[in-house]
């Protein structure tokens, strides 16, 4: 069982990592080829389309995931109401926007255009259920492979479209051919190696009991998109679109190292579970631990990323967006925050208080539209760049201060804080073998 986990884990995460260089690699060629503006507008309704993305979820992953190992012998009904219901979630959400589009007289022709069709093919996210069947089966290589291709085959689609065609609606129709294919991709494999979705398998009153215990769930998802996603629609709202996508670049240069925070949190998940249950102390020491080493990989990853953005920015992506790299030198430390949120995430669900998770991400929310409105007008993509560290520190620091049972971590992460001051001290012992073990080097 450890093995395939094991073996299940390193799927994932192998994918996550190609994911994000093509992504990476793409984005830099798309922002050149279109410029701040174009690219802005592309980035402006992608991140539009990602603000309603949370209905096509319903707050249900965990859910579907606990019925599924509960209940195996119920899949088909399992996943077949979920997918209905996520469904119809998905398309009130985007019919909400494609609404709000043509009711808007200040979003040009081209724009309204590409928020339709990408959000038409978003729909089928819905069908991102099919992931956490595999998930509990542990079989996760099949969607990884099918994602994998789907990425790359996309990528390179929006290469050859920017390169024939550089404009909005074509690169915007990449963009939708990608959701679809994920979409399609789900629907097949899931036909494929399982009894698939059933119509008549589809149970109302199941899935509105599903609806109901996920109610809080789904508030956390749109708070969480909220505080960070809002800030590129506020840009682009307040300022220009070429502000957003000079802001686009700085965004995807910080958060291209979120991933690695995921990745080592989760990998010591499951033994920070079982110390829980055998030895509390060494429980608590770990997890000081833990935060300490992501405090100090973000740290490292904060001051690299400030000192080289200058040169970095005007290598990669051009004259046209050195401002992204004030934004980016602003933005970047917000990943301190970030990496101890991944920890404190874990921590959230060993401790079965998950509804903490609204709270936190309500604040963060809170704190990013409310800084949005005060510093876009005077500091523009700087101005939202000091807004997002805000709300990142009070959505993953300062909330868990709010209830006496998060503050355990919050203390946690105190201490993680000021661990520049007090490494020494708090890790004398560690720094002393050090220098024996280099003393006898030398001799």
């Amino acid at each position: 069982m450890i093995r395939a986990a094991l073996k299940n884990s390193s799927w994932l995460i192998s994918e996550k990592v190609v994911g994000m260089a093509v992504n990476l690699v793409v984005a830099l060629v798309v922002a050149r080829a279109l410029g701040p503006e174009l690219f802005g507008q592309l980035n402006y309704v992608l991140a539009l389309v990602a603000l309603v993305l949370p209905l096509a979820a319903l707050g249900m992953n965990a859910l579907i995931m606990r019925e599924l190992v509960e209940a195996p012998t119920r899949e088909t009904e399992i996943m077949s109401t979920a997918a209905a219901y996520r469904s119809i979630g998905a398309l009130l959400g985007i019919l909400a926007l494609i609404t709000w589009a043509f009711v808007s007289s200040s979003m040009p022709t081209d724009e309204r255009i590409s928020l339709v069709v990408i959000g038409s093919a978003a729909i089928l996210q819905s069908f991102q259920v099919v992931e956490f069947y595999f998930q509990a089966q542990v079989s996760a290589h099949y969607i990884v492979k099918m994602r994998a291709a789907v990425i790359l085959t996309a990528g390179i689609a929006k290469l050859v479209v920017v390169f024939v065609n550089p404009s909005l609606v074509p690169i915007a129709a990449v963009f939708a051919l990608e959701y679809l294919a994920w979409g399609l991709g789900y629907i097949f494999l899931y036909q494929k190696r399982s009894n698939g979705f059933a119509w008549r398998a589809i149970h109302w009153r199941y899935g509105w009991d599903l609806l109901k215990q996920a109610f809080w769930l789904i508030l956390s998802g749109v708070a969480a998109v909220l505080y960070l996603k809002i800030d590129q629609v506020m840009l682009g709202t307040m300022v220009d679109k070429s502000e957003v996508g000079i802001y686009a670049v700085a965004v995807k240069l910080s958060e291209v190292w979120y991933f690695f925070a995921t990745a080592i949190a989760t990998s010591f998940f499951a033994g920070l579970i079982k110390l829980k249950k055998t030895n509390f102390n060494v429980y608590q020491q770990r997890l000081q631990q833990l935060c300490d080493g992501l405090f100090v990989c973000a740290l490292l990853v904060a001051t690299a990323v400030t000192l080289l953005a200058d040169p970095v920015v005007l290598w990669l992506f051009g004259e046209a967006y050195r401002g992204a790299s004030t934004i980016l030198m602003i933005h970047v430390w917000a990943s301190l925050f970030v990496f101890m949120r991944a920890l404190a995430s874990k921590w959230l669900i060993a401790e079965r208080l998950l509804v903490f998770s609204l709270v936190s991400h309500g604040v963060g929310a809170a704190l990013n539209v409310s800084m949005n409105l005060i510093l876009i007008p005077s500091y523009q993509g700087e101005g939202a760049a000091v807004a997002t560290l805000i709300s990142y520190a009070g959505a993953a620091y300062f909330a868990f201060w709010l209830s006496a049972q998060t503050r355990p971590l919050a203390r946690i992460m105190s201490y993680s804080l000021i661990l520049p001051f007090t490494f020494g001290y708090r890790y004398w012992r560690a720094v002393r073998k050090l220098r024996e073990a280099l003393k006898l080097g030398k001799n």
